[in-house]
């Protein structure tokens, strides 16, 4: 039997759309973006609610689970691999995060959710929406639902993610206008891209072949989509920022160049892709180079990773900080 709160979470979430599909059909088209304010999680307090998905247990340090009717809400499907857990910040704001591929810890208590996460993570690759953002989306609205009913406004709910879970997030933030950081996802269709990225941001690493996956970033071609400065095939939504070594990238830029010569070719480059997304796009490494302490926090999956970047001291920023910072720097692609 699968836990409580990811029961009660499934039974809200098809009431709620149901009621939805009926009277009010108007919410399944994009949203104006949340307009940028000050009241906004920090770096720091999004990441750990990333970070946590990948372990067996814990709470992010300084939040708590959001219940409703005093039974804390998340979700889980193990079909299409969605996995998302709530929490009110100190500050009393909602953060919806969305769990990544699973080679964290938690994989030892759920291994079967891997395939389908991984079969999301192939569709995404091929430019496509997989199930899990669809049902990531149907969550999100299940629980603005249920904030409101518990007295949050909408403006005070943000969403989050680390890889697949970023993909998720960028992709429930482009359909409803909710505010937050998507770490290290690919490009969305750009189909899915309708409204301005307002106070969404997408961070990626430099050398990360996950978050380099799109359009609007140079480096991954020609494994990657074809590059354009702004738009594309498949470009990020939101405010794009990169962080860490410019260096990463011209390393990744000569490592999938060989791409579509000849088959030893092609193994050599799916090799380096690899050798790149361990030490450029796991967790621990985003918390490095932003100046994250990750509480609570596990060696198994925050130890691994190229930890020699340049950091770049936002932990306690908030979204329009980051944004601002960005700009001021220069490392903000764009928005």
């Amino acid at each position: 039997m699968p836990p409580l709160s990811s029961t009660y979470s499934a039974l809200a979430y098809a009431l709620v759309t149901a009621t939805q599909l009926q009277h009010a059909g108007a919410a399944h088209a994009p949203a104006a973006a949340q307009v940028a304010t000050a009241a906004t999680p920090t770096v720091s307090e999004l990441l750990n609610a990333d970070n946590v998905s990948y372990l067996i247990s814990g709470t992010p340090v300084g939040m708590k689970p959001f219940t409703f009717g005093g039974i804390p809400i998340s979700y889980t499907n193990d079909a299409d691999g969605t996995n998302a857990r709530v929490w009110i910040t100190a500050e009393n704001q909602v953060v919806i995060a969305y769990q990544g591929t699973d080679a964290g810890t938690n994989i030892i208590t759920n291994p079967g959710i891997l395939t389908p996460q991984l079969i999301a993570d192939a569709i995404s690759a091929a430019g496509g929406n997989s199930p899990a953002e669809y049902d990531a989306l149907g969550f999100a609205r299940t629980v603005v639902f249920l904030a409101n009913l518990e007295g949050y406004s909408t403006s005070s709910i943000f969403v989050t993610g680390h890889s697949l879970g970023g993909i998720e997030a960028e992709y429930v933030a482009s359909q409803t206008g909710l505010s937050g950081i998507a770490f290290a996802p690919t490009g969305l269709p750009a189909s899915d891209i309708t409204t301005s990225g307002g106070n969404f941001v997408i961070l990626a690493n430099y050398g990360d072949p996950v978050g380099s996956y799109a359009s609007d970033i140079a480096g991954e071609q020609p494994f990657g989509p074809a590059y354009k400065a702004v738009g594309g095939k498949v470009p990020h939504y939101g405010n794009v920022i990169i962080v860490g070594n410019p260096a990463d990238q011209t390393t990744l830029s000569n490592d999938m160049a060989p791409w579509g010569t000849t088959l030893d070719a092609d193994a050599g480059v799916l090799l380096k892709w690899a050798e790149m997304l361990l030490a450029h796009h796991l967790p621990g490494v985003y918390a490095h180079v932003l100046g994250v302490t990750l509480s609570p926090s596990t060696p198994l999956v925050d130890g691994l990773g190229d930890m020699t970047g340049p950091v770049w001291n936002v932990a306690g920023y908030t979204i329009p900080q980051l944004i601002s910072a960005a700009a001021a720097q220069g490392m903000l692609v764009h928005n």
